[in-house]
């Protein structure tokens, strides 16, 4: 099972859009793909179109306050995707990690159970770099002891001055994480999303700033209207509009994610 955290501190990049797209291109694939509303706002949940939980919630089932079937947690979206939604509960989780020992550890013994179940997670990351975020980076470090999980870090950026200094800190966070915990963390690299060369030269030098950095670019998505589109009609850009430029990106950003998959597979 891989897991892919979208994550970034700041928000507005456009890790929810590439959390639901990255999880669909992968479900093309005839994988069984689980993605998970990690944040609180619920942005995934209501762009997919999933239901709000209520009484079986990941928050309640991390915390140790509800056990049942895994099928309550997990809706259906469509073939071989699936959603974890939010919940209203999300807010007081982080809270409430805090004084529980092992706390990073917390999502990734969950996911740990799910091996055979899924072959494929994609984690939603809130934008923040709290207890939430360390959980979201924890589960996909390297487990010497366990070759059936492997994990990769997909950091979403815009081609503008303040993503710059949000990566900064944002990878000094991953970098923190590795020394206190002594884990391994892999980031696989950078999307950028909302490109816009007509902005000027700000936008050009940015981009070519992160396709310099020493974690290269994995995709670079221009603001184009079916992502707007397939928002709007709680849906996938890949389901949406397949033959765009978009979708197309997506499904090339999955094989640089994992190579093995270098054609679509569909039923």
């Amino acid at each position: 099972m891989r897991i892919y955290a979208i994550a970034n501190q700041k928000g507005g990049v456009g890790k929810t859009v590439d959390t639901i797209n990255l999880a669909a291109g992968l479900a093309e694939h005839g994988r069984r793909v689980l993605a998970i509303d990690w944040d609180p706002q619920g942005h995934l949940t209501e762009a997919i179109g999933a239901q709000l939980a209520t009484d079986a919630s990941l928050a309640r089932a991390l915390l140790g306050q509800w056990s049942g079937e895994l099928a309550d947690l997990v809706q259906q979206v469509d073939g071989g995707l699936f959603v974890i939604p939010t919940s209203d509960d999300m807010f007081l989780l982080e809270p409430q990690m805090y004084g529980r020992s092992g706390r990073e550890y917390l999502l990734s013994r969950f996911l740990d159970a799910l091996v055979g179940i899924f072959d494929d997670v994609v984690i939603d990351c809130p934008p923040s770099l709290g207890a939430l975020n360390d959980n979201a980076l924890v589960a996909t470090r390297r487990r010497p002891d366990n070759d059936q999980v492997q994990g990769k870090i997909v950091i979403p950026v815009q081609a503008e001055d303040s993503s710059i200094r949000a990566l900064r800190l944002f990878l000094r966070q991953i970098t923190t994480l590795q020394e206190a915990l002594r884990i391994e963390l892999e980031v696989a690299g950078l999307v950028v999303n909302l490109y816009d060369g007509r902005k000027g030269r700000i936008a050009t030098s940015t981009l070519e700033a992160f396709q310099t950095h020493p974690l290269g670019v994995l995709g670079v998505f221009k603001d184009l209207k079916e992502v707007r589109e397939a928002w709007r009609l709680r849906t996938t850009v890949i389901a949406h509009a397949p033959d765009s430029e978009t979708a197309n990106g997506f499904r090339a950003l999955v094989a640089r994610l994992d190579p093995d998959l270098t054609s679509v597979v569909t039923s």
